[in-house]
């Protein structure tokens, strides 16, 4: 059965495609798909036990994460799933333009023939 939570399009299209997929990969899909809830608290040991690996692997997957904005950590209380609410969703859109005309500028200034080509074939 198909979750429908906030970001369950980001989750179904990065969904792992094997067992070999890495533990950052695998938690990110648990939580854009809805498995892991919102303010939900990720302990590393269940983590690690639900994937089948050591902890030193689940926290740096968390780290990672938590550069994304996916995860929150706060000293001496862990890890939790970030909620995603209008405020984050705003920040997350500001950030994709303010990025867009600086990568169309050097897409254009460094983008070859071939690369053109493509781009039209898709």
């Amino acid at each position: 059965m198909a979750r429908y939570g906030p970001l369950a399009l980001a989750a179904e299209t990065d969904a792992p495609a094997t067992a070999s997929s890495s533990i950052y990969e695998r938690i990110r899909h648990d939580i854009l798909s809805g498995e892991l809830a919102a303010n939900e608290r990720l302990k590393v040991s269940d983590l690690a036990r639900a994937h089948d690996t050591s902890t030193n692997p689940v926290r740096e997957a968390l780290q990672q994460l938590r550069g994304e904005g996916l995860v929150l950590i706060t000293p001496n209380q862990g890890a939790r799933v970030r909620p995603i609410d209008m405020e984050f969703v705003r920040d997350v859109a500001e950030v994709g333009y303010q990025l867009e005309p600086y990568l169309l500028r050097l897409y254009v200034e460094t983008a070859s023939a071939d690369d053109v080509a493509e781009l039209d074939r898709i």
